[in-house]
């Protein structure tokens, strides 16, 4: 199974994200002409496996593929990281910041 999944419509991310309970996501937002962020994939597929049986998921959104849901990040340099727990939002990390994107997931989950 992978850790990471890159959600391609606003349909999807109302599924994956909104409408499942019971576990912390964390979703990249990214730039279609950048991709998502390299530099912190291998610190959040270390937290994803260290994490153990703990409920958390990551996701990569383009802005463009979920329209109005992004349309306040497009032509951002940073990708922005947003956390939804129990498909409700509860902070937002701008740029790529590994230490305090890890202390967050590790308070939260």
């Amino acid at each position: 199974m992978a850790f990471q999944v890159d959600i391609k419509s606003a349909a999807d991310f109302q599924k994956e994200v909104l409408d499942t309970p019971g576990q912390l996501q964390i979703v990249e937002l990214y730039q279609p002409w950048a991709g998502p962020s390299k530099a912190i994939f291998s610190t959040f597929k270390r937290i994803y496996f260290d994490a153990g049986d703990k409920p958390l998921k990551f996701f990569t959104v383009g802005v463009e593929a979920v329209g109005e849901r992004a349309a306040q990040y497009k032509g951002q340099c940073q990708p922005v990281f947003l956390f939804y727990k129990n498909g409700a939002f509860v902070e937002k990390v701008v740029g790529v910041q590994a230490p305090l994107l890890s202390k967050l997931i590790a308070s939260l989950v």
